[in-house]
């Protein structure tokens, strides 16, 4: 349930892309990828939820925060997701995941990936750090032995959290809506090509209200969670923040979804709400 934030996880790129993340400035140069749209000590807190028969039922809760560290002498964002289920529904599914990202200040890079996540009685827990001029991943994989490897990541390759905030700092505007961007998205000693799609602007209502925003979609690697065709829908808002504001995506059975609850320290104004 915390992979609705990222939005980005286990796309199916093939149809679609177009672009590729190393090559993105060159492709879009009026876009650019600088930050303009969050800052340290921002907060955004999530309320999900599982539909069925009809009914939403919020089943868990999710935040992300943003805080400055240094890694060995680099400056870098600290980004800290957590999700978990309600209690009372830990029975059915229990799930208590953090994910941590250190994203490079200067260039938006990803230098360590850490993942902890209890999903039923799937436990995953590795740690990843990234060389990015040798084009190199290195992870440990801690379960009942210790597994160390490297995997070589193409250029550009970011992990999951610093992928969602890197695409927060595009400008799509200048994205036609029947064009797309290819990401190098990296999880688990895997590099998985991640098609993000720009399906223009809407105005959707909210727990805050209504909101324009930026809607986008990415296509999802059919499996035991999401079937053939699958597509997952994000609504961020159409202002300098690009806040993920909603999050929906099909199911096997029923659907799943992330609205925003509540924030903090936003760097700039919230613009997007519909007076």
């Amino acid at each position: 349930m915390l992979y609705m934030l990222t939005a980005l996880v286990y796309a199916n790129s093939a149809a679609y892309a177009q672009k590729s993340c190393s090559a993105f400035k060159s492709a879009y140069p009026a876009c650019g990828t600088m930050n303009r749209s969050f800052k340290t000590g921002e907060v955004l807190n999530y309320k999900l939820f599982y539909h069925w028969h009809f009914v939403w039922m919020q089943t868990g809760s999710a935040s992300v925060s943003t805080t400055l560290r240094n890694f060995y002498g680099i400056p870098c964002y600290y980004i800290s997701a957590t999700g978990r289920s309600a209690p009372k529904y830990d029975w059915f599914y229990k799930i208590r995941d953090t994910l941590a990202s250190y994203m490079d200040t200067l260039d938006l890079t990803p230098i360590r990936f850490y993942r902890s996540t209890h999903e039923a009685s799937v436990h995953v827990r590795n740690d990843n750090v990234f060389n990015n001029n040798k084009h190199i991943a290195y992870y440990l994989n801690e379960g009942r032995e210790f597994h160390r490897d490297s995997v070589t990541i193409p250029s550009g390759t970011m992990d999951i959290l610093t992928s969602v905030y890197f695409t927060r700092c595009i400008n799509f505007g200048c994205i036609g809506t029947k064009d797309s961007v290819l990401l190098h998205i990296y999880l688990d000693g895997k590099v998985y090509d991640v098609c993000l799609r720009f399906l223009g602007k809407e105005v959707i209502n909210s727990g805050f209200g209504k909101f324009r925003c930026e809607k986008l979609s990415v296509n999802l690697i059919p499996g035991t969670i999401f079937r053939e065709g699958a597509k997952m829908t994000v609504w961020a808002t159409d202002d300098a923040n690009h806040i993920p504001l909603q999050v929906e995506a099909p199911i096997i059975i029923g659907s799943v979804r992330a609205e925003l609850e509540s924030f903090s320290d936003l760097r700039n104004a919230m613009d997007a709400k519909v007076k």
